[in-house]
Parts: structure tokens; sequence; C-alpha cells
């Protein structure tokens, strides 16, 4: 855990006021509202992967949930007093970061949902780049505004990244299944 201080004390070593604000703002991409705009978003274009990800991301925020009562790791600022709070946080435990966890599901199906507008090697690379450095830039704020520690935002995007996978396949064994379906009907 002493390196996991040190990484935030290195990002807390640059504070500045825009860095702080800059860094809650970033924080924001993965809350309750980020999620709203992105569904509002998909159930505009893609109801069924809009359900998806609404049932994918229920999964994620409530392994999350079950993970910090058992874990019950304390906030960094909370262990170290050189570490300092910045913004307002809950009061809930660090592990997994549940913001990380959010952002991880929002580029999942983002990506997927751009994946199947975007079929060109060019614009699919530009899509994993762009989504990347999102998820990265919640990740690098939770860290710098002292609510996690490097595990805890890692530990999101894998729980995260593995629950969307999933959720993913099952749409797509369904829509299988829906368009065989459809084809035997029409055959009788």
């Amino acid at each position: 855990m002493d390196f996991e201080i040190r990484i935030i004390q290195f990002l807390q070593a640059g504070r500045s006021p825009f860095f702080d604000v800059s860094f809650q703002i970033f924080s924001m991409l993965g809350t309750l509202l980020a999620i709203c705009a992105f569904v509002l978003f998909l159930l505009f274009y893609n109801r069924k992967l809009a359900l998806c990800y609404l049932l994918s991301y229920g999964f994620v925020f409530v392994t999350v949930s079950i993970l910090k009562s058992l874990v019950a790791r304390d906030r960094p600022f909370a262990v170290c007093e050189e570490i300092e709070l910045i913004g307002k946080i809950s009061s809930d435990y660090s592990f997994p970061s549940g913001h990380t966890a959010c952002a991880m599901a929002i580029a999942i199906f983002l990506g997927a949902f751009l994946f199947e507008k975007y079929k060109d090697k060019n614009s699919r690379t530009w899509i994993v780049v762009c989504l990347t450095i999102y998820v990265l830039l919640v990740a690098l704020s939770r860290m710098y505004l002292g609510a996690h520690y490097l595990t805890d935002v890692l530990a999101a995007m894998a729980i995260s990244a593995v629950i969307c996978a999933i959720g993913l396949v099952v749409m797509k064994i369904f829509i299988k299944k829906g368009k065989k379906d459809e084809i035997t009907d029409g055959d009788k």
C-alpha cells in the first residue's frame, strides 16, 4: 500500500486550482449523470443495447457495492494525513472504484455501439484510443482527488470489463436466437 500512497502523493504534488477543477469534472464523467446521458443516447439509437447496458451496469453496481462492504478498505485521505481529499466524497469505502467501473461500462458499450457504425480499422483504432483515454482520465481523477488507490481503479476496470463483456455476449446470443426463430417461424 505504500507504493499506492506514493502514487497519490506524486499526483497531488502537482496540485493547482486548474487541476483540482479539471479532475473533479473528469470524475463526474463516471457518475449517475453520465449514466443517464448515455442511456438516453442509447435509447434513441439502439434500445436493445440500452437494455443490455442497464442490466450489465446493474450487475456492475451490485458487485462493486458488495465488494466495498466486504473489503471495507478505507479511502487514501483517511489513511494518510498527507493526502488531501479534493472535492466531496460519499462516506463508503474505497475498493473498488464505482466511478471507474461506471466509466468502463460506458466505454465498453459506447465502443460496441460505435463498432457497429464504423467498420474500418482506422475509425476503430480512434474509438479505442478515445475511450481508453476517457476511462484513464476518470481513474486518474479518482486517485488525484484522494478518493482511491491504484488497485481500486484497476479492480473496477476489470470487474466492469468482465461483466459488460458477458452482457454483450449474452445479448448477441439472444439476438441470433431471435433471428433464427424468425426464420424458423417463417417456414411454417
